[in-house]
């Protein structure tokens, strides 16, 4: 009676080694980030400064023209081209380094014509969160006063960012910008002045098909110069994805501010590469 009970033992013992232990229950998953596809990641031609970074191993970059129409007391037009903004990704996927190289700028505004160069800027961007309908960051730039002398601030700036984006619907998005800037200019005795500005902006996105998008945006900014007070600006425009590295953009933009008896019309368009 021993043994048996000792073999029936040991034979349970055996199944129960033998069977299968119940597999752990999958741990959920978080949010997927947002950034990754180039409509997500190029930032121009807005005055809102994207959230999301050049991915690792990755570089992005900008390029476009503007005609911008001044009308009123000594108008005129302001062409800016090529306008470049290179991305440079890094081993940590939500950190960027940026460089805007000097533009080409030939304005009649005043009544000569005048051409020369912008001034240069170097910066970086962190992508700090993300949730399922949210994603915020920040970004940093210096403006270098290595432009000519029509069109350099005469001195360094510095500028600090908020960023976010917010999911309404499939359809639907919201971008903004908190912008903190410390300028520069020349007044109308040739001294360099420094001032503040802050520029908050808000843009609506509308999804469209075949990887495209329709965006109007709203930008106020506190000072719009030395000496100047403040204005707004409106813009809206068209971004499509001709491929997974190449993208396009067209725009129109306005100042309804009437400033020194001056309004500012513009129009422009863009193709950003990503590799």
């Amino acid at each position: 009676m021993i043994l048996r009970m000792t073999l029936i033992a040991s034979l349970l013992a055996a199944l129960v080694a033998a069977s299968p232990s119940p597999s752990p229950s999958p741990t959920p998953s978080g949010p997927s980030d947002p950034c990754g596809s180039i409509l997500s990641i190029v930032t121009r031609p807005t005055v809102t400064t994207s959230v999301c970074t050049a991915r690792t191993g990755h570089v992005v970059i900008e390029t476009g023209y503007t005609n911008t129409s001044t009308t009123g007391t000594g108008g005129g037009q302001t062409v800016e081209y090529p306008q470049t903004f290179l991305r440079v990704g890094t081993g940590d996927p939500h950190l960027e380094f940026s460089l805007t190289p000097p533009t080409s700028v030939s304005t009649s505004v005043g009544g000569a014509l005048t051409g020369g160069t912008a001034d240069t800027n170097a910066g970086v961007k962190y992508e700090l969160g993300y949730t399922d309908k949210a994603v915020w960051g920040v970004n940093g730039q210096i403006s270098f006063p290595t432009g000519s002398r029509a069109f350099t601030a005469g001195s360094s700036q510095y500028t600090g960012n908020f960023n976010w984006g917010y999911t309404l619907s499939p359809e639907f998005s919201l971008a903004g910008t908190l912008s903190f800037n410390a300028l520069a200019g020349y007044d109308a005795n040739g001294a360099v002045q420094h001032y503040f500005a802050f520029v908050p902006s808000v843009e609506l996105e509308a999804t469209l098909p075949a990887n495209s998008q329709l965006f109007a945006e709203y930008a106020y900014f506190s000072q719009a110069g030395v000496g100047l007070g403040s204005r707004s600006f409106l813009d809206f425009g068209y971004q499509k994805d001709l491929s997974a590295h190449i993208q396009i953009d067209l725009e129109y933009g306005v100042q309804p501010t009437l400033l020194l008896g001056q309004r500012v019309h513009s129009i422009g368009g863009g193709i950003a590469f990503m590799n």
